[in-house]
């Protein structure tokens, strides 16, 4: 009995519930236990865990050619199943949801002016800018975030005031404050194969990122089009994920946010917020270390299909 009473009070407390203070409130009448009836109690929000029932197999490892994987539930934060998820890799332009996420934290101005300079050229994309454009710091934004432009999100970075060295540093401290405790930012673009992380952490970072809205959305469109202030014509940048035209996004699926990464030395990579509307349950999918670049939309898509038919969420 008292290991059952301490295992209920180790639950509250996960929950951030003390066990102390829900009993003297249940006293007082409050958490609708009016005048003290039970009759008058008001149900609290419903919580359901994903449970995968005897006899359904586990995904099989071996089906995916990424080095790390992980599936989480995203309300409860429950593994569903995963590879290697707590080795470390270099993670590419993965990094740029951390960029996006600190930059709104730091700044956020959408409707900022920014003339890009030619410091701002990075390799490793295609040239959507060029010194002297007048653009919004949304259009930096979301072509890094759509296209994965390496310039736009160092010319985002550098809007913000931050020196590239000083904007890192304060990335490495926000993921320290997330709790991602095996992440490892040297630059804000991805270009750095120094920036490392965990398919396990990625899922924190993941959760955070699309819980923006902002990014959530820029993440959702097949391609984005914008014009320089002080420009004639438009410029159009198309995603990088492949899943936005694929079944994973139609049906009963819904693409919350996705994002891809690539460089030598990291293989390919792809984290997929996805939402079920039948299940009505959101899933975050890391993929790290995919050995060819339609490789990693594959898997995703295998395990996003795997996890829901094999999982039942129930209280």
């Amino acid at each position: 009995m008292d290991f059952f009473i301490l295992t209920i009070a180790s639950l509250l407390l996960v929950f951030g519930l003390n066990p102390a203070a829900i009993s003297e409130k249940a006293k007082a009448g409050s958490y609708g236990l009016g005048s003290g009836s039970a009759n008058h109690l008001i149900p609290a929000k419903r919580v359901t865990f994903p449970y995968r029932p005897k006899g359904v197999e586990l995904f099989d490892p071996k089906e995916l050619s990424a080095k790390e994987a992980i599936v989480m539930d995203e309300g409860t934060g429950r593994v569903l199943f995963q590879k290697d998820a707590y080795s470390k890799r270099p993670i590419a332009s993965l990094t740029k949801l951390m960029t996006a996420l600190l930059w709104f934290e730091v700044d956020g101005d959408l409707n900022k002016t920014v003339e890009i300079k030619s410091e701002d050229y990075r390799d490793g994309s295609i040239p959507y800018f060029i010194a002297g454009d007048k653009v919004t710091t949304k259009d930096l934004l979301y072509a890094g975030l759509v296209a994965s432009s390496n310039s736009a999100m160092a010319a985002l970075v550098r809007s913000s005031g931050y020196a590239s060295g000083d904007f890192s540093r304060l990335m490495n401290s926000r993921a320290q404050e997330l709790g991602m405790k095996d992440t490892f930012f040297a630059e804000p673009t991805g270009l750095d194969s120094r920036n490392v992380s965990t398919a396990s952490d990625l899922y924190i970072l993941a959760r955070n990122a699309f819980g923006r809205t902002e990014i959530s959305s820029a993440t959702q469109l097949p391609s984005y089009s914008f014009k320089p202030i002080n420009r004639d014509s438009y410029r159009q940048v198309k995603s990088t994920d492949w899943l936005l035209n694929s079944s994973v996004n139609g049906g009963d699926y819904k693409i919350i946010g996705g994002k891809t990464g690539y460089i030598q030395e990291s293989d390919y990579n792809f984290v997929l917020k996805v939402y079920n509307k039948q299940k009505n349950k959101d899933l975050i999918i890391v993929i790290l270390g995919s050995k060819e670049a339609g490789a990693r939309f594959e898997e995703a898509k295998k395990l996003t299909e795997w996890a829901y038919k094999s999982y039942i969420w129930e209280i």
